[in-house]
């Protein structure tokens, strides 16, 4: 695999991440208000970036470190610490400074616990956390310790049966924390130097009602009370246990429950002098201390309210003998003498609203709702399309919306609701007058890609429509469906009627593959005078043609020619492109090619023909012809960054040279390849996009920016494309960035070996017994490039051997077979390092293959006789005298036949004693689909 990129920075470099669209609307606490009077900025998450957004400004710092989704945070109370923390293989917390923007601590986290909930005292001294998994634990964190304190200072195990979801800390006194549950409420003390705590009981009885389960809990400062919010909109407020024994500081009753809202409580939290709710319903609303209400801001209309976070403040002290009993005189509240600072909410929605707290004293409605800060979508992104020629962005999903945004201000534009329709994918057309989007139940809808006004709403599929494209004309749109059909759509007269108006016809569909499609594209007729042309590709290795000229709507959508590209690997991605993409050289002589010692060397032109780039699931660009024949024309050995391409797209910035590549996979990686094609491990880079899949990618019109999507991170980032900062050249010959990726590199054994064989191949050619004077020239003929691929254990099929052959001879400019051609070491090391599987072939691959040809599905038996016939008789055919020829090779002179072996073979057996793998088990480890994680920089 290749190697990881010098440094991280030179990575960010390439795509630097520019901004950020979205809000995780999961976890509770996710906004946090960084005002303090000397600026107005907010901290939130998405996905695995962490966002300082400055209001005044418009402009995000991003702080990029996890790899995973960070799923909890918390804030100092002077705003200049926020500690973030994610789930997941490396897990860890992260201490970040608000001025600097800047990691100030990282602490790495067991990924079996993980961080459910967790708080930072008013100092920044300590943080507690809660973990995720059972058993749970309650950890205390010293992270300002000289130590290091990469370890917990304190750490108990939670054994109340009951999951505890939050904890907080008292906010003046760092030795108190309080935890809860759906049942309990947890009181906590660390004083004499481990975890101290009590839990108090609750009763029905009590109360005369029934207690919700609970949500939040927060100690009241300047108090010893404490309160807790249910599902049921009620408060419940905890007070010192009165007794004449001698009692703790974690001793509490329930002293009364009062219901304080319609439903559930989300959020709970407090300012000065005041508790404070967030609810279910939208509403925030102000308590005193004897719960009385004291403010409401019922305004929002922005969804279920998950976070609220007020401006620094300086409140009035209270005075802790203030007592709660009924016949206390306790102060009347009047809107006139409420203050509280300003505040901003995160709702499940996925918006973030400014509030103002001075609207409570107003009467204008729209003051009263606040001003919008952040607009994400509250359900999974699934597909993003860039605007051909302005800097806008459609961005919809399964939340039912779809924005248009305006990238170059990061403001949306226009907001499209599609009731009862979750949106799949979607596409401008290369005019930009409309926009096609396709959903999960077959419906296709054009809207005006200005106002996004429906304008036509066809279906003709009933699964979900997986690709939209259309052809460079913009007269007409195909798709491919869940069903494995492709459909077309022509812009025409209705019922081909010259006297009715243009609109989107249905011309008809095909069910042309037998498993999923998955790549769709459009093309140019060569010498056609830019007539369209239509293909696909799916997982069912076949590349087909669509016959655009003869489909009508009498008679459907029609097959032009169905192609079988690959054998076993699997397509992933399809990429139909206008000029090469490979380094396939013009034709030139002979005595030319072998002065240069071929490829990369000289200055031939290259080709300039349309090519078809197929990405395969054994990370491999296969380039095809358009032609009829659909030849092979390059193997790549494609990115091995995380997993399978599958989507490839080619960016052309004014004022660089060259082109890149953009890929995405489909979990975290997208990166970068520089073109020509030619396999070089450091002409690509990868990096982590986002923390789980990736559903959706677009370029924008000018190649300056990249848009991805995370799908159910409900994220979309912006990452500025910089690819003349792909540095491809480190002082070395070219031939050594291929020799990183062999096992060992320059110095293991195993390059040796190829060494020592490509010496015998330049004997072997020449004849191994003549007694002439031997010239070894460096170069051995094509005809020996099959053999010394097997003795390195690469066993090429007879297909793969004449994708080989046709590549070499069109890269000499020969005509295939019309003589010999000689290749260097060079050209012989970049051939086996495109053409070899990236992963050796181990105890599943075999495992599968028996499978596949009908092995018994319980022990792994297939019949001796079975097995040969299929060998014999399928695929590419073994004669009689090939199979002889092998089992003598392998088992010696002695076994003359194949009726010496047993009549019931197992994949194991076949290994072993068959082809002799004497590590086939230890081979099984090695199993695996996707490159190094090391390898990709967060």
């Amino acid at each position: 695999m290749p190697p990881p990129p010098d440094d991280a920075s030179d990575v960010q470099q390439v795509l630097s991440l520019h901004w950020t669209f979205g809000l995780n609307r999961d976890e509770k606490g996710t906004v946090h208000n960084l005002s303090d009077g000397r600026r107005k900025a907010i901290f939130y998450y998405v996905g695995h970036t962490a966002i300082i957004y400055d209001v005044d400004t418009h402009k995000q710092r991003l702080l990029q470190g996890h790899r995973n989704p960070i799923i909890s945070s918390c804030m100092s109370e002077d705003r200049r610490f926020v500690v973030t923390a994610d789930l997941g293989e490396d897990c860890m917390m992260v201490v970040w400074d608000t001025h600097t923007y800047l990691p100030v601590k990282s602490i790495p986290l067991n990924p079996t616990e993980g961080v459910l909930d967790m708080d930072i005292t008013n100092d920044a001294m300590y943080i507690v956390t809660l973990s995720k998994e059972s058993p749970q634990y309650l950890s205390l964190w010293e992270w300002t310790a000289e130590d290091g304190a990469t370890e917990p200072r304190l750490r108990a195990e939670v054994t109340a049966k009951d999951l505890q979801t939050c904890v907080r800390f008292h906010p003046e006194d760092n030795y108190l924390v309080v935890t809860n549950g759906l049942k309990r409420v947890v009181f906590w003390s660390w004083e004499e130097g481990s975890w101290k705590y009590y839990s108090p009981p609750i009763s029905t009885r009590d109360f005369k009602q029934p207690v919700g389960d609970f949500t939040q809990s927060v100690f009241i400062a300047g108090t010893e009370f404490a309160a807790t919010a249910t599902v049921d909109g009620d408060l419940c407020l905890w007070a010192p246990v009165r007794s004449e024994k001698k009692t703790k500081s974690t001793d509490k009753t329930a002293l009364k429950v009062v219901r304080v809202h319609n439903s559930a409580i989300n959020y709970l939290t407090t300012v000065g002098k005041y508790l404070v709710t967030g609810g279910v319903e939208g509403f925030v609303r102000f308590f005193d201390i004897q719960l009385r209400t004291v403010a409401w801001f019922e305004e929002l209309n922005a969804g279920p309210i998950i976070s609220i976070s007020f401006e620094r403040y300086q409140p009035p002290p209270l005075k802790k003998s203030l007592q709660l009993k009924g016949d206390a005189e306790a102060p009347s509240f009047s809107g006139k003498e409420f203050e509280a600072p300003d505040f901003v909410v995160s709702t499940a929605n996925a918006m973030v609203v400014d509030v103002p707290s001075r609207a409570f004293r107003t009467s204008d409605v729209e003051y009263q709702r606040g001003r919008l800060l952040v607009q994400g979508q509250d359900q999974p992104i699934m597909c993003l399309a860039a605007h051909p020629s302005l800097p806008r962005l459609a961005i919809a999903g399964y939340s039912g919306n779809l924005h248009l945004w305006e990238y170059s201000t990061k403001k949306v534009l226009l907001l499209s609701i599609f009731k009862n329709l979750l949106a799949h994918c979607m596409a401008f057309d290369p005019k930009g007058l409309f926009l096609a989007v396709g959903f999960t139940n077959g419906v296709v809808k054009i809207l005006d890609a200005n106002s996004l006004e429906e304008m036509q709403s066809m279906r003709s599929s009933h699964d979900c429509i997986l690709s939209i494209t259309f052809s460079h004309d913009s007269s007409l749109f195909a798709i491919a469906d869940a069903e494995n059909c492709v459909g077309l759509f022509r812009y025409t007269h209705r019922a081909q009627d010259p006297r009715k108006p243009v609109e989107w016809v249905y011309v008809g569909r095909n069910r042309s593959h037998r498993a999923p499609i998955v790549g769709l594209a459009f093309g140019l007729a060569p010498h056609g005078g830019g007539v369209p042309r239509l293909m696909s590709v799916g997982e069912d290795k076949r590349l087909i043609e669509y016959n655009l000229a003869d489909s009508e709507i009498e008679s459907g959508l029609r097959l032009r020619s169905a192609h079988k590209i690959t054998q076993g690997a699997i397509p992933t991605a399809l990429l139909w492109h206008s000029s090469a993409l490979g380094d396939t050289l013009k034709p030139r002589s002979a005595e030319a090619a072998e002065e240069a010692g071929g490829p990369n060397k000289g200055g031939a032109a290259k080709v300039s023909n349309d090519v078809l780039a197929v990405a395969t699931n054994e990370y491999k660009i296969k380039l095809f012809s358009t032609d009829s024949n659909r030849q092979c024309i390059q193997t790549i050995l494609g990115p091995t960054y995380g997993g399978p391409i599958n989507s490839l797209m080619v960016i052309s910035q004014q004022g660089t040279v060259g082109q890149c590549l953009v890929y995405t996979t489909h979990e975290k990686v997208v990166g970068l390849v520089q073109l020509p094609l030619d396999g070089n491990p450091r002409k690509a880079m990868g990096l982590l996009a986002h923390p789980m899949e990736i559903s959706s990618a677009a370029v924008s019109y000018d190649g300056r920016y990249l848009f991805t999507s995370g799908g159910r991170d409900c994220c979309v980032n912006q990452w500025a494309i910089h690819g003349e900062q792909l540095q491809v050249h480190d002082g070395r010959p070219i031939v050594d960035h291929y020799i990183d990726v062999i096992e060992g590199g320059k110095d293991g054994d195993f390059m040796k070996e190829i060494i020592d064989y490509f010496y015998y191949a330049q004997i072997r050619s020449q004849g191994e017994e003549t007694t002439a004077k031997r010239k070894i020239e460096g170069k051995i003929p094509f005809t020996q490039v099959p053999n010394l691929m097997r003795a390195l254990g690469y066993y090429p099929s007879e297909k793969e051997i004449h994708n080989m052959t046709y590549e070499i001879y069109t890269r000499f400019g020969k005509v295939v077979g019309s003589e010999d051609i000689y290749i260097d070491f060079e050209a012989f090391i970049r051939l086996y390092v495109n053409h070899r599987p990236v992963f050796g072939i181990n105890k599943k691959n075999i495992s599968n293959a028996f499978a596949e040809i009908g092995a018994d599905p319980a022990s792994g038996v297939i019949d001796r006789d079975t097995l040969f016939e299929l060998l014999m008789h399928r695929g590419e055919p073994l004669h009689q005298i090939e199979v002889d020829s092998c089992l003598k090779s392998l088992l010696g002179e002695t076994v003359t036949s194949i009726d010496m072996l047993e009549e019931n073979i197992t994949a194991k057996a076949f290994a072993e004693n068959l082809l002799g793998f004497e590590d086939y088990e230890e081979a099984s480890k090695a199993d695996g689909g996707s490159g190094d994680p090391e390898q990709v920089q967060a």
